[in-house]
């Protein structure tokens, strides 16, 4: 099969896609490493 200029384009869209989906979930990830509850609250007077 040959190689088409929509075949490149899908192809590259669905590469954007999947580098983005990979990135939020690595943002969330490191988001959720990031956070110390205990000094989240330190400034709170119970």
């Amino acid at each position: 099969m040959g190689d088409t200029k929509r075949g490149r384009e899908r192809k590259g869209q669905v590469k954007r896609e999947q580098r983005r989906e990979h990135e939020i979930e690595k943002a969330l990830e490191h988001r959720d490493e990031e956070l110390d509850f205990d000094e989240l609250y330190d400034d709170v007077e119970p």
